[in-house]
């Protein structure tokens, strides 16, 4: 299994708003050098968690206020920098030293002082204390499930009783069978994703964008352990890679 932190840390170091958004507008350093397509950029995270915070107030708090927020996989900020408006602190954390490194540079270009960064591992050892709000979005699905796994209990066993979160899983793909083989073989198999790369005249070791399925009932499982018994769930689809979106609260309602 290829090394996907070392994956990432490429993408963040080359292309880094292409890496967060697949858009060939925001490719090759376009968001970077561009004030207006950064602005652009920096709008379709506005916009997401506007809706974000909507949907948790109409299915979970409506009177929803974080105190510190967790984004998982926050990349340039496009998510964290707006959800600081809502939370009093958010919390960055990447795989990534260039996408941090992007991040902070954005923080500092918009005048945004509540966000802390923290590098990421599997068990968030970096991460501090507990959190009222996680988030993580178009993440998860490029992280093996097992790896997965464990970064969402770890993430789980921070959240504070009351607490919010709100953290997106594929779980099917609607490819046709030769085109999901073919995704496990660019994953697993040594070679053949860098034969694809100079077929389609790429740089021979530039990294595969893994997408992965994920179990539903395992992560429901994990939701049920951790007293996240207040559970709303929205199905997302992007390009044909099934998944859902899981809203909870760390708490037990009243039985039916």
């Amino acid at each position: 299994m290829p090394n996907t932190d070392a994956d990432w840390e490429t993408f963040g170091r080359t292309d880094p708003y292409f890496g967060v958004l697949s858009d060939l507008k925001f490719k090759q350093g376009a968001a970077r050098e561009q004030g207006a397509v950064r602005d652009e950029f920096f709008a379709t995270g506005q916009g997401y968690v506007t809706r974000l915070v909507e949907t948790v107030v109409e299915t979970l708090d409506p009177g929803f206020a974080p105190k510190r927020a967790l984004d998982f996989g926050c990349g340039v900020g496009r998510v964290a920098i707006p959800l600081s408006t809502y939370a009093q602190q958010v919390v960055g954390v990447d795989v990534s030293e260039s996408m941090l490194a992007e991040a902070a540079s954005n923080c500092k270009l918009l005048g945004v002082e509540n966000v802390t960064l923290c590098k990421s591992d599997d068990s968030l050892s970096r991460v501090e204390g507990s959190f009222d709000f996680l988030h993580s979005f178009i993440v998860f699905q490029h992280i093996p499930c097992k790896r997965g796994e464990r970064i969402f209990d770890a993430m789980l066993g921070r959240l504070s009783a009351g607490g919010i979160g709100a953290v997106q899983f594929t779980y099917r793909s609607l490819a046709p069978a030769w085109v999901r083989a073919a995704r496990r073989m660019r994953s697993s198999v040594p070679f053949v994703h860098n034969i694809i790369n100079v077929i389609q005249r790429r740089p021979f070791g530039y990294p595969h964008m893994q997408m992965n399925e994920y179990d539903t009932n395992r992560l429901l499982a994990m939701l049920d352990r951790h007293g996240c018994h207040r559970v709303h769930v929205r199905f997302t689809n992007h390009g044909g890679c099934l998944g859902v979106f899981l809203f909870f609260r760390k708490e037990t309602p009243p039985a039916l």
